[in-house]
């Protein structure tokens, strides 16, 4: 079987070879001073596209971060968190050190002064086992460039097991983030109003049960941030109002048609957006990182900007 990036890279080649052979027939059938045959001039657009649409993909999207504006439509949230401006980012996947991406995303991130910054998981990238001295610091960089006025808070993804190393833990903790375990948070804001936040790591069910919920007042409006999707589920059972997830890049490719036929780009039914079940709300933030394959086409990296209302 070929992977992913096998795939992609047959496609490249087969693409370089169709190329440079139409480009001969076409450079052959002009030095004959002969008109171009329907063939060559369809091969000629397809070049073109083909070419615009690999730059696209591979240098442009990547890079090309976007900010999304949200509105939470939920009465006791929107009473706590009245004036407090909320922002996500997800799945980093830092690898190879602060680069542009990096600088655009600090440079976003604090021109919107974000009173709360969650980051839900995927710190680190699929090359940490051999950089991830390197990664480890250049992340710690990132978070310190962060401004907020009430905290960054986070949880771990599937990429992230170095974060299990104390020594690794420590130095994000001293960098300014919170990496919340199946526990819970009292977070005082600026308007005078106190939020409690959870943290859940893991898959599925496999979750800090109800001690995550210990010593926050029943009827209590809460969020929630993990990294998995499939925890909807289990967060409108426990009548968690919102949820804020990553994991899915929003599949990198944003072609529904590809997107199915890939077991690594379709990881969930909530690929990216907003989502309601019951009384819970759910986003999935597409992500700032790429894994697998450095490529992103119609589906920017984002940056998530809460606002609630009634």
């Amino acid at each position: 079987m070929f992977s992913l990036e096998d795939k992609l890279n047959i496609l490249k080649w087969s693409f370089g070879i169709f190329s440079v052979v139409a480009i001969i027939a076409i450079a052959v059938s002009r030095y004959r001073n002969k008109g171009l045959p329907f063939l060559l001039v369809a091969a000629a657009i397809v070049i073109v596209v083909g070419t615009l649409a690999l730059v696209d993909m591979y240098w442009i999207e990547p890079n090309w971060i976007g900010t999304e504006q949200v509105v939470i439509h939920d009465p006791a949230l929107a009473e706590v968190l009245k004036g407090v401006t909320v922002v996500q980012i997800s799945d980093i996947h830092l690898q190879g050190g602060i680069g542009y991406r990096e600088r655009e995303l600090v440079e976003k991130v604090n021109a919107l002064k974000p009173d709360l910054l969650f980051i839900t998981g995927d710190f680190f990238s699929d090359k940490q086992k051999e950089e991830l001295q390197a990664e480890t610091a250049a992340l710690t960089e990132l978070i310190k460039s962060f401004k907020t006025t009430s905290g960054i808070f986070g949880v771990r993804g599937n990429y992230d097991g170095p974060l299990r190393i104390p020594a690794i833990r420590d130095a994000f903790n001293s960098a300014g983030i919170d990496i919340l375990s199946n526990e819970n948070r009292t977070i005082a804001l600026p308007n005078n109003k106190r939020l409690y936040l959870l943290g859940v790591e893991g898959s599925r069910s496999k979750h800090g049960g109800p001690k995550v919920f210990d010593g926050i007042p029943a009827h209590t409006p809460t969020v929630l941030l993990a990294h998995y999707p499939y925890i909807l589920g289990e967060a409108t059972r426990a009548g968690v109002n919102l949820v804020l997830v990553g994991h899915t890049h929003g599949g990198q490719i944003g072609i529904p048609f590809l997107v199915r036929k890939s077991n690594s780009a379709n990881k969930s039914r909530f690929l990216s957006g907003l989502y309601k079940v019951g009384t819970t709300k759910m986003y999935v933030n597409r992500g700032i990182g790429t894994t697998r394959v450095p490529v992103r086409l119609f589906c920017r990296p984002e940056i998530t900007v809460f606002r609630f209302g009634k």
